[in-house]
């Protein structure tokens, strides 16, 4: 019985052997030799002449680089290619857009409408976003020209927080509008937003920030410059295939004038013929519940446009 014993425990304690072997082994630097033997071990030492092999059974080797065939750092060699492996870049994905739209009546009066329009975004998603957004508008009737505008914007979003759904954002507008008295308008403003979703078929984002409003007017009318808010909403909706519909919505308020605010609202309905063109209506007011004399309060506009769209 002890005799048994012993064979079991001695069985066992070469087993174990036989696995440490192994297992150094299979991390175990290996160098392939011209004439088809192998060494395994530890390489302790590498240069241009030799290379230093640490082995169990016969200490320390050095052979010779000419009579080495390859040479295999399993364990380390792993190790470096995870090290070195660079992470993987963000994908970043284009959204460029052309719209250009021509309305025209005639009858007791001649109207005429054209405006045109160009989008830019580059976005990596849930790291940083650039758009860049300009657009024209000028409008006659009866020859007479009673609309003229230009509005441009650029802006930048960062994304932060654990689900990267909020981010800061820092943006830039200028615009123009004769029959408004306005020669120029400048906006820097900066503030956070947020993103409640953000999905191909269904998106919505609320901002909120600061910046400074300067007006040079037409005339002799004074200059302003503003403290304001500059709050935002947006939403997009995929309506059905090829179809969806969004609201942009910013607001003016001013921070020194409780009663001074303005307020434009874009509405759109987009129709794509197939992956480049397609049509859209627009619903674009303007409000100011302080415009200048002789101009109302309200500016709508409807245009239909024909708008060209280029992706990645």
């Amino acid at each position: 019985m002890i005799e048994e014993d012993r064979n079991s425990v001695l069985m066992l304690v070469l087993l174990l052997m036989m696995f440490c072997i192994l297992a150094n082994n299979a991390f175990a630097d290996e160098v392939y030799l011209k004439n088809k033997d192998k060494i395994s071990g530890e390489i302790i030492e590498e240069n241009e002449d030799s290379v230093s092999v640490k082995t169990e059974a016969m200490g320390v080797i050095l052979i010779r680089k000419e009579f080495v065939d390859n040479i295999i750092r399993p364990e380390r060699l792993a190790k470096k290619d995870e090290e070195e492996k660079e992470p993987e870049k963000p994908e970043i994905s284009w959204q460029r857009e052309i719209s250009a739209g021509y309305n025209t009546a005639r009858g007791n009066t001649r109207n005429e409408q054209f405006s045109l329009n160009a989008f830019v975004n580059r976005n990596r998603k849930h790291i940083d976003e650039w758009t860049f957004k300009g657009n024209m508008f000028y409008s006659e009737a009866n020859k007479r020209m009673d609309a003229q505008k230009w509005y441009g914007m650029g802006r930048y979003a960062y994304s932060f927080g654990p689900r990267k759904a909020w981010y800061n954002f820092y943006r830039l507008e200028t615009d123009h509008d004769k029959f408004a008295d306005v020669y120029y308008r400048l906006i820097p403003a900066s503030g956070v937003g947020y993103w409640f979703f953000d999905l191909p078929e269904s998106k919505l984002l609320a901002e909120v920030g600061l910046g400074l409003e300067y007006t040079d007017y037409y005339g002799d009318k004074k200059n302003t410059s503003n403290l304001i808010a500059v709050p935002r909403l947006f939403y997009e909706q995929e309506l059905f295939k090829r179809a969806k519909f969004t609201q942009d919505i910013y607001l003016y308020p001013a921070l020194t004038d409780s009663g001074a605010y303005r307020v434009h609202s874009e509405s759109a309905f987009t129709l794509s013929i197939n992956d480049s063109l397609g049509l859209r209506l627009s619903l674009i007011d303007d409000y100011n519940s302080e415009p200048p004399s002789d101009t109302k309060k309200n500016d709508l506009t409807l245009m239909s446009s024909l708008v060209y769209s280029f992706g990645n």
